[in-house]
Order: C-alpha cells, then sequence, then structure tokens
C-alpha cells in the first residue's frame, strides 16, 4: 500500500513538469472526406490567451498562437506562467464537397464554464446564462450543432473559466446530426442526469442516516450522514437548472466544498480497522484550509490563489484516500464485516481520483470519472451502513418477540424469583448466624449496619455492634496509630456514596490485619478483607468487611517457622563431620572472644584493631561459608560490614556498644549450633579424632602390624630388634597427624559451589603432599589459611571459560598444592594455570588508594607485594566471595602467630614487565609441624 502512494505521488509531482506547448497542430488544414462515423477532434490544436473578437474571424494571422492539446490544461501554454480565466482555440478543416450543407453536431465538454462557438467568424452556439428555455449542458458534453457552410471550415471556440482547462475533458468530436442519434442522449445522461441523480439519493440517504443516529446513538451513522449530504454538494451543484438560477463562477467554486467528504470517508473506514483521534483532528483542519480557501473565492476571486489550492486539495484528497484504502484493506484481513466492499469503492475512487488528476494535468486524454468513483463508494458505503441497521432491525426484533414471551410469563417468573429470593435471604441469615468469620457492612456515616454475622460477637467479646461507629469499634484498642486510623477514615468516607472508581483509588488505605486488645484484655489478630457492594449505577452504597480471627494460626506458623529454621540448621549442620564441625566451633568462639577483648580495650576507633576484627570476622564467614552453614553466613556478613564501614569510611564511629550487640547476635547464633550439635543430634565433644592435646589418632591396622613385629620376635637377634623398633618409632610418629588432602578436603569440597557462582566450571585442584602427615594442630591452621587462598585462586586466578578458550586453554581451571621439607622448614608451594598475577591493576589500585605515588618506579616484586596490605583488593565489585579487602593481610597475620610466612615469587623471568605474570605462592612453617612416613 505504501508503494501505491508513492508511485501515484511521483506520477502528481512529474505532472508538474507536464503539459508543455506542442509544436504540431493536428486541428489545422484536417481534412474530413466522412461523418460515417464520428470525428474524434482530440489532439493539438491552435490556442491563444489574447481576449479578442477577430479571434473568431477566418483568415486570422495566427503566428502569435501557439498549441496546445485538447483536452488539456493551457496553464502550462506560455512559459511566463500567468494565471488566466479566458482562452481561444482554433481550427481549420477541409470538408469533403459531399458533406457542404450537412448538419452536424459537435461534442465539446468546457465543465461548467461560458463558452461561444464560432463557424468561419459565424456565432453558432453561445452556453446561456439566466435563460430558462435551453439546457446549460453544465458537466455535460454540450451539443453545438451547426452546418456546414463551405469546404473550407474555421472553428473558434472562446472559452471562460477559472479551472484553466478549456476543453475539460472527452467527448470532444463531431458528429453527423441525427435526432435519434443514441450517443447523445448517452453523453448527456452519464455526464448529468445520472451524477445529479445519485447526488440528491446520497442527500436523502444521508437525512435518513442522521435520523438513524439521533434513534440509536451509534457514530458510525452519523459519519455516513456527512459522508452522503457532504457529497451531495459536489454531485448536485452543476446541475443544469441550478445554472440557470446562480451564476455559474459561484456553483464552480463552491461545488468542491463537496470534496471534503473525503474526511468522513476516512473516519468511515476506522469503524473496520482502528480510530485514530488525532490524526482525525490535523486531518480536519488540513483538509479544512484548501476547502475554505476555494469556497472564499465564490465572493473574491484570486485566480492564482485558486489554482495553487486546488491542486493542494485533490493531492491531499487523493492521500486521505489511500489511507482509506489501507484501513480497510486491514479490517478485510481481520474478517471485518463489510470491509471487502469498501476496499472495492474506495480503491476506485481513488482510481477515479488518480484518472481526474492526469486528466487536470494534460497527461492523459481521457473521460473524468471523480463523481463515478464517488458514486461507487458512496454507494458501497449506503450498502454496509444499511445492511449494519437492517441486521441490528432484526435483532432488535427478535428482542422484542423475546421479552413479549418474557412478559408472557412475568407473574410467573416473578413468583418464582420472590420464592427464591426469600430462600436465599434465609440461607443468608443462616450463613452469617453460623459461619466462623465475622462479616459486617459500612453504610454512610461511617457506621455499622444493624446485620450482621453472629460470630463478629465472638471475635469482638461484645454484643454492642450494631449502628456503632466503625471506627471506634474497629480500631480504637488496636496497634494502628493514628496516622493510619485517619488514613481509613477519610478512605471509607471518600468511597461510600460515590462512584466504584473512587475504591480502586483509595482501597489500599484499607488495612488489611491488625491487632487488638479486646475487653477481657486478650490479644487478638485480626485480619481484614473489604470489598464494595455497589447499586445499578455503579455507586458504592455499602462496605462489606470480612473479619477473621487468625491469632491460632499466627502462633502456629511462628512455631512452624522456628521448627523450619532449626530443621534448616540441622540439615547444615549434619552436612559436616562432627570433627570438623567442632573445629570449626572451636576456632570461631577463639576469633569472638579476641573480637571482644578489642573492642572492650579501644574506646575510640584504631586501624590496626579495626583490621583485626574484620579479619577474625571474614575468617569466620569464609569457614561458615565452606561447611555450608548459611543462617550464620547472613548474620557475620552484617557483622562484617559495620567493621567494612569503619574501615573505608572515616566519618563513620565507633560505638563498642552497638559493635558488641553485634558481636552477641553472632555469638548467639554459633551458640545455637553448638547447642543443636550437642544435644539435639548429640554429637557432643570433638568426635573421633579428639583432642589432640590430650588424645592421638593412629591406624588401627599399622598398630596391629607394629604389635605382630613383637609376636614371635627372636630377642637375641639384634637386627630384627633394630628393625621392629624402627617400625613402631614410625608408628609413633604418625600418631596425632593426618594427611594434608584430609585436612583440606573440606576447603576444596567447597570450590565447586563458588565456582558455579562466579560462572566457571569447578577447578581441578591436585594435591601432592610427598607422604608428609601433618600434625592435627596445625589443621585448623591451614584450612584457615586455604579458606583465603583457594578461593581467591578460584576468583582472581583462573579466568572465565570464554577468556580461557580464547588463550588456547581448556575451560577447566587447575590448582596444584605441592608439599616438602626444605632447609628445614615445611613448605607447601601454590600455583594455579591462570593468567597469572594481575601487576598493571594493582599498581592502578594502589595509586588510586594512595598507597604508592603515580610516577614511582616499583619493580614487579614491588608491585606484588602490595596484596599483603591491609584493605587491599582488585576486585572490581564488591560481593559475598570478593572486594572487601581482606585474604592476604589475614594470611600472613596467621603465619607470623605460628612462626611462619608467605612469600610470593614469579615463575618465569620472560614476562617481566608484563601485565600479567604467572605467580606461585610458598608458605613455609617449622619442620616440626610434618612427618614423614
Amino acid at each position: 500500500m505504501r508503494k501505491l502512494f508513492l508511485v501515484l505521488l511521483g506520477l502528481w509531482l512529474g505532472c508538474l513538469a507536464g503539459a508543455q506547448a506542442q509544436s504540431r497542430c493536428d486541428a489545422c488544414d484536417r481534412r474530413i472526406e466522412s461523418l460515417d462515423q464520428p470525428v474524434k477532434l482530440a489532439g493539438t490544436w491552435l490556442f491563444t490567451r489574447d481576449d479578442r473578437p477577430e479571434n473568431a474571424q477566418p483568415g486570422l494571422d495566427t503566428k502569435d498562437w501557439v498549441v496546445i492539446k485538447a483536452p488539456g490544461p493551457w496553464k502550462k501554454a506560455y512559459a511566463d506562467k500567468q494565471v488566466y480565466s479566458v482562452g481561444w482555440y482554433r481550427g481549420s478543416f477541409e470538408f469533403a464537397p459531399a458533406l457542404v450543407g450537412t448538419e452536424v453536431v459537435l461534442l465539446v465538454n468546457t465543465y461548467m464554464a461560458p463558452m461561444q462557438v464560432y463557424v468561419n467568424g459565424k456565432q453558432v452556439y453561445q452556453r446561456p446564462h439566466h435563460v430558462n428555455i435551453e439546457r446549460y449542458y453544465s458537466i455535460q458534453a454540450a451539443p453545438v450543432r451547426f452546418v456546414v457552410p463551405q469546404g473550407r471550415v474555421e472553428l473558434a471556440l472562446r472559452i471562460d473559466t477559472p479551472l484553466m482547462t478549456g476543453v475539460y475533458q472527452l467527448p470532444f468530436e463531431l458528429h453527423r446530426f441525427d435526432p435519434h442519434d443514441k450517443s447523445l442522449v448517452g453523453w448527456a445522461v452519464w455526464g448529468g442526469e445520472l451524477r445529479v441523480t445519485v447526488g440528491w439519493v446520497a442527500f436523502f440517504f444521508g437525512l435518513f442516516f442522521l435520523l438513524v443516529f439521533v434513534k440509536v446513538r451509534y457514530s458510525m451513522y452519523l459519519v455516513a450522514s456527512a459522508a452522503n449530504v457532504v457529497s451531495a454538494w459536489f454531485l448536485v451543484l452543476p446541475a443544469d437548472y441550478l445554472m440557470a438560477l446562480f451564476p455559474e463562477r459561484t456553483l464552480t467554486y463552491l461545488h468542491y466544498l463537496g470534496l471534503y467528504a473525503a474526511l468522513f470517508m476516512y473516519l468511515f473506514s476506522q469503524y473496520f480497522y482502528k480510530f485514530t483521534p488525532r490524526v482525525n483532528k490535523v486531518l480536519a483542519v488540513v483538509l479544512a484550509v484548501p476547502a475554505l480557501g476555494i469556497g472564499v473565492m465564490a465572493v473574491h476571486e484570486v485566480p492564482a490563489l485558486f489554482q495553487a489550492l486546488r491542486s493542494v486539495f485533490f493531492l491531499m484528497l487523493l492521500g486521505t484516500c489511500l489511507a482509506s484504502v489501507y484501513f480497510y484493506y486491514r479490517g478485510m484481513r481481520a474478517r471485518q464485516h463489510g470491509a471487502g466492499i469498501m476496499l472495492v469503492g474506495m480503491s476506485m475512487f481513488a482510481l477515479s481520483v488518480t484518472n481526474d488528476s492526469l486528466l487536470g494535468m494534460g497527461l492523459i486524454q481521457s473521460v473524468s470519472l471523480g463523481a463515478s468513483g464517488l458514486s461507487i463508494v458512496l454507494a458501497a458505503m449506503l450498502f454496509v451502513a444499511s445492511r449494519r441497521f437492517s441486521d441490528t432491525f432484526v435483532e432488535n426484533k427478535r428482542l422484542v418477540s423475546d421479552l413479549t414471551h418474557i412478559n408472557e410469563n412475568l407473574e410467573n417468573l416473578v413468583g418464582e424469583r420472590t420464592a427464591a429470593l426469600r430462600e436465599k435471604t434465609n440461607d443468608i441469615q443462616s450463613m452469617l448466624q453460623n459461619m466462623p468469620q465475622g462479616v459486617l457492612t459500612l453504610v454512610s456515616g461511617g457506621r455499622i449496619h444493624p446485620e450482621y454475622s453472629a460470630y463478629l460477637e465472638t471475635i469482638f467479646e461484645t454484643r454492642d455492634i450494631a449502628n456503632r461507629d466503625a471506627m471506634g469499634f474497629l480500631f480504637e484498642r488496636s496497634n494502628l496509630g493514628p496516622d493510619v486510623r485517619s488514613q481509613i477514615e477519610v478512605a471509607i468516607a471518600s468511597v461510600i456514596g460515590e462512584d466504584s472508581m473512587n475504591y480502586d483509588f483509595n482501597s489500599h488505605l484499607l488495612v488489611g490485619e491488625c491487632e487488638l486488645e479486646t475487653a477481657s484484655g486478650a490479644r487478638k489478630a485480626l485480619e481484614f478483607s473489604w470489598s464494595p457492594i455497589c447499586d445499578d449505577g455503579g455507586t458504592v452504597e455499602k462496605l462489606m468487611l470480612c473479619v477473621r480471627d487468625v491469632t491460632e494460626l499466627r502462633r502456629l506458623a511462628a512455631e512452624a517457622a522456628g521448627q523450619k529454621r532449626e530443621l534448616e540448621l540441622i540439615g547444615e549442620i549434619l552436612g559436616v563431620s562432627q570433627e570438623k564441625f567442632q573445629s570449626f566451633i572451636e576456632s570461631s568462639q577463639q576469633f569472638l572472644s579476641e573480637n571482644l577483648a578489642v573492642i572492650g580495650s579501644h574506646s575510640e576507633r584504631n586501624a590496626d584493631a579495626v583490621n583485626l576484627l574484620f579479619r577474625n570476622m571474614h575468617t569466620i564467614k569464609g569457614n561458615a561459608r565452606t561447611y555450608g552453614l548459611l543462617h550464620l553466613t547472613n548474620v557475620v556478613h552484617e557483622a562484617e560490614q559495620a567493621y567494612d564501614l569503619l574501615r573505608k569510611d572515616e566519618a563513620a564511629v565507633w560505638d563498642a556498644t552497638a559493635l558488641t550487640a553485634q558481636l552477641d547476635a553472632v555469638q548467639a547464633l554459633v551458640s545455637e549450633y553448638a547447642k543443636i550439635n550437642d544435644v539435639t543430634l548429640g554429637r557432643k565433644g570433638p568426635g573421633r579424632r579428639g583432642n589432640v592435646e590430650k588424645f592421638l589418632m593412629i591406624d588401627k591396622a599399622q598398630l596391629g602390624q607394629a604389635l605382630q613385629q613383637f609376636e614371635g620376635l627372636d630377642r637375641e637377634n639384634v637386627a630384627a630388634m633394630r628393625e621392629a623398633l624402627s617400625g613402631i618409632e614410625r608408628t609413633l610418629k604418625r600418631m596425632g597427624t593426618e594427611p594434608l588432602q584430609d585436612v583440606l578436603a573440606g576447603v576444596v569440597d567447597s570450590l565447586p559451589s563458588l565456582a558455579q557462582e562466579l560462572g566457571k566450571p569447578a577447578p581441578q585442584v591436585q594435591i601432592e603432599d610427598q607422604g608428609l602427615m601433618i600434625k592435627s594442630q596445625l589443621s585448623g591452621l591451614l584450612r584457615n589459611l586455604f579458606t583465603h587462598l583457594l578461593r581467591n585462586a578460584v576468583d582472581h586466578g583462573i579466568e572465565t571459560p570464554a577468556e580461557r578458550t580464547a588463550a588456547g586453554k581448556p575451560a577447566q581451571g587447575r590448582i596444584e598444592l605441592l608439599a616438602s621439607l626444605e632447609g628445614g622448614h615445611y613448605r607447601l608451594v601454590l600455583r594455579d594455570d591462570g593468567r597469572g598475577l594481575a601487576l598493571a591493576k594493582i599498581r592502578a589500585r594502589a595509586i588510586e588508594r594512595g598507597l604508592i605515588e603515580a610516577d614511582a618506579q616499583l619493580s614487579d616484586e614491588q608491585v606484588a607485594q602490595l596484596i599483603f596490605l591491609p584493605g587491599f583488593s582488585t576486585a572490581e565489585h564488591v560481593t559475598e566471595v570478593s572486594g572487601r579487602g581482606v585474604g592476604m593481610d589475614a594470611v600472613r597475620e596467621f603465619l607470623a602467630r605460628e612462626a611462619g610466612r608467605i612469600d610470593l615469587r614469579f615463575r618465569a623471568t620472560a614476562d617481566a614487565g608484563q601485565d600479567f605474570r604467572a605467580a606461585e605462592f610458598v608458605i613455609e612453617l617449622p619442620a616440626a609441624v610434618a612427618v614423614e612416613t
């Protein structure tokens, strides 16, 4: 549809250069041998705008005349683009001798314009004005009769028209006069009688649909009425009998106002697709401007302005028609009744408008089809509107029949309905007396209606309910504040007696629950459900309130919530082995005691104290997260937030009372975990490992093997005795030790869930302990250390799967931990296959925090050491995993307590100076912590 509009618009604009003056004259010295068939005169004629009487005389020198098309406009005949209303056409014909003296008829259509026709200088026809005895042939082809006087005939036509189109349309031809020539009658009916008849039919149908609209108040009939009445103006005004009564120039201007009906046709099309109110207003104004401008020409002529307004009006008319065609097309796609018929009619009208536009511009020579296209679309509109009216009439007739049948049985129905109503009333009364729920209604003035459910007296423990003020009765002894009660009172007053829309606007102010103290002093939890009771007009007559006593439900819900929480805690505890859980509780208690001592020994903020508090709490959270103790993780996180604020915000106040309260909350939850483990689950004590300070754990098979070495031992064999003693010595050394894999099992097991949070595959962790066993006293320390180190490796070290794939690495990362005894130390080396330490980011973050100057010259080793500063982090965002600036300083602090140390070293020199460098952590502890097996 858009393409069709652009094509037609292109043709329209292309016409601006059309209708150029022609060089060859088809009507000059034309030979006519026979009149058996009509002689077509359409072609090029001589033309002049000089209005002189001698233009009709034979033998006139026409060298100053131009050649133009007829039919066609004359506005392009001269290059100076002047606007003029009078033009002369001239042609010369050579008739065969046999045709001299023959009476002929010249059919020429000048569309309402006055016209004089001259044959060899003699006037043979003048379109009359205010002469009632002859037809004007306003819009038909005028039959000009004359006798061929001689062989050479010079024919001249003088036409006076503001349209600047003298010979307007076909037919333009010469006939032998025949009183029985049906073609003359046909052209007269086609161009005049039929058009005017359709116009009057449209006018009276428009009045009919206006009456229909007055009755049914459906706007489509009003639009159809306006379209028909306004279209009748265009169709009827050029009638011959009106041309005899009014000046032809006045009617020429005024009849164009009827084309404003295109607006109503566009409005009519919207009933089949969608309504466009804003476009309608704009279009009404835009179309009215040229229409009114043309109408003004009837009292004050401005020919140049008329030409411009007429062109703009026709372009707008064409655009409106195409928009209507599109709407009918969409309506037909949506299977709207009548859309297909209207699509055909409006398409014909759009094509007729296009034809007349091209005709008026001289691009084609044809018959004007505008009135015919308009008649077709009006006929389609009348059919569709009448069909809808008839369908409505038939439906109404059926409804009347149904109503008549209902009226005939009305008494029976009333009796049945009365009995049913009585039964329902009884049911309602019974329901109100027996339902275990309080129901009441609020009437005007905010008072309680006398009818209410009996259970309401049980809820409020009183019989004094009817006609009481609702606000005082319901909320006077409730836990609602004055402001809330005031909002409820205003909402009730603004709803009752008003439109139901007010309830929708104010219902959020009506509370859904509250606590109430009854006359006996009991506290009850009540739920409220509000509903409007409206009349047929949508006005709220009453407010219905349902009251439920949910006191017992709330108590049970609270108990259930407590039991659910205890079950959740039990589930978390059972997910951790007894000895690991006991170790966690003991280390957490130690950290909490240390934090309590720090808070008690400082009366104001101290950076070292805050860092220590934060490290301890962060370690508790990390361990709790490792073992899946999520309730504790959330509570510890809140305390950690307070410490973090003290670290970062200089304006934060050291409030020992608040810090102690937060610490007590964590201590209480840790104690609750311990109580559930010890009492509810019966797992009191350290488990099978026991207290390594008092008890040692040894493999039963190894002990049995050592005892077997004594049985049957040849005590005289010194070598055998030495071997047995060596075996027992090795067994005794392994007492109170455990493999490194077992120590770190809980931390390693927590890495898959951490990796999933970060959107990474679970890393492959390889631990090579070289057969070294770790003394159990160091188990807690190593778990605390590697809680930070392994989680940092997953978060910061190993890249995302996309980055690893782009670098040619497998999507799954790899972490290696190597243990050895070297130089009197137990050494642990931790490395991963990530992209390395982000030196550039570490340096940028240190400059940002003011730790180093921007122009400081630091080696890669010096930059790497910055990660051990308190509070240092390269994470972009603070998360549950990283970004709080605690980790490596905590690791160094833990190691220092056990005479250990941690260093960071680069694994190669080839990548020196790069943004990322492969590095590994080296942890050293006294050799006594490990035992070789």
